[in-house]
Parts: structure tokens; sequence; C-alpha cells
């Protein structure tokens, strides 16, 4: 983004930013358009362009900003609780999990977002969304202990973050059918549960 976006009142930044949100969220990378921002946002064209020099800046612009905000909120959250994460990933994953969840209900709109990036058709530009992942990934991952793993780490970790993808879709799916908000946590967590037995007897060997 340009400069002139920086100096933005916060008021203006936040309505493109929420644009933006709605319209690649609505509609993925492919089919969405300037046009369409534009025209959420209540800005010209010209105004547009004076902030950003591509749909393809934008687009990797806010999904950063969708993943920062979602990583912040678990760590002020963690920061709030005042204890010292869980060394073991298995344990971190459930109670990063936890606390998502109550993210994911009170902005569905940032989860949509995320979803959407997960079948890009530029090869290219999905690598840089999974670059944009995997920093914030692990940042909060990235410490946890190898002792007793059978696989390499990386190799664990990247399934555990499949496992972040797979989770949003089926929270967003859900999110369709079901209102009752306890409802769709108790099932979100069951789903966690599941995943996470399978993968304790799989990657651990003998202690």
């Amino acid at each position: 983004m340009k400069s002139t976006f920086d100096n933005l009142a916060e008021y203006k930044k936040l309505r493109i930013i929420d644009a933006c949100i709605k319209e690649f969220g609505e509609y993925g990378y492919k089919s969405s358009s300037m046009d369409g921002i534009i025209r959420r946002a209540g800005i010209s064209k010209g105004g547009l362009y004076g902030y950003v020099d591509s749909k393809r800046e934008l687009f990797l612009f806010i999904i950063d900003y969708a993943y920062s905000r979602l990583y912040q909120y678990l760590k002020e959250r963690i920061n709030s609780e005042q204890q010292d994460l869980q060394p073991d990933l298995l344990e971190r994953l459930r109670h990063v999990a936890e606390l998502a969840i109550d993210f994911y209900l009170e902005h569905q709109e940032f989860i949509t977002l995320i979803v959407r990036t997960a079948h890009l058709p530029d090869e290219n530009l999905a690598g840089e969304v999974l670059h944009i992942f995997n920093n914030h990934f692990s940042g909060l991952f990235g410490d946890t202990a190898e002792r007793n793993l059978r696989y390499p780490k990386e190799r664990v970790l990247e399934l555990a973050m499949w496992l972040l993808q797979k989770t949003r879709s089926d929270f967003l799916d859900e999110l369709k059918r079901e209102k009752d908000t306890a409802t769709i946590k108790k099932d979100y967590m069951n789903n966690w549960d599941f995943y996470l037995g399978i993968m304790k007897d799989g990657i651990y060997g003998p202690v």
C-alpha cells in the first residue's frame, strides 16, 4: 500500500478495508473487482488508486490484515490468561482452537475471506498468501517441542496448518445450517478432539 493510505483518517481506512474484506470474501480473488470495492467503499476510482497500485497488492494487504487481526486476538487472549503456552503441539492446537472459535463467531467475514484463499488460480499469488499464513502460524506454533515426534517437525506443522484450514471451512459450512452459537462451538471442538486424537496416535514415538 502507498504511504497515502497510511496517512488516511482511521475511519476512512477501515471503510476501505471493510469493503475489501466483503468483496474478496464474497467473490474471491479472481471474480472480485476494484470497481466492486470502489462501490462498497463509496470512493472514486482515482481515490482508490491513490492508495494502492493493483488489485493483487490490495488483496495481499487485506489477507495479511485478516491474519494479523486473528493472531493478535489469539495472543491477547493468551496473554490475558497469564500462563505459558504448552510446549506440546497438540495441546497448544486445542488451546488455541478454544480461543479462535470466539473470534470466528465475532468476525465471520474474516474467516470467509481466509477460507477463500484455499483455492487461488494463480500459483504465485497462492504462494504469497501461504507465506503470509506461515509467518503468522510460525509465530504461535513454531517453538513447539520436537521431542518424541516420529516425523520431521516441519511436516507435522504442515499437517496442523491443513487442519486449521479444514476446520475453518467446516465452521463456515455449519454456520449456514446452525444458528445456535453453543452448538457451533461444541461441534467445532468435537472435530478438533477427533483430529487431535488421531494425530496423537500417529505422530508420537516411544517416550
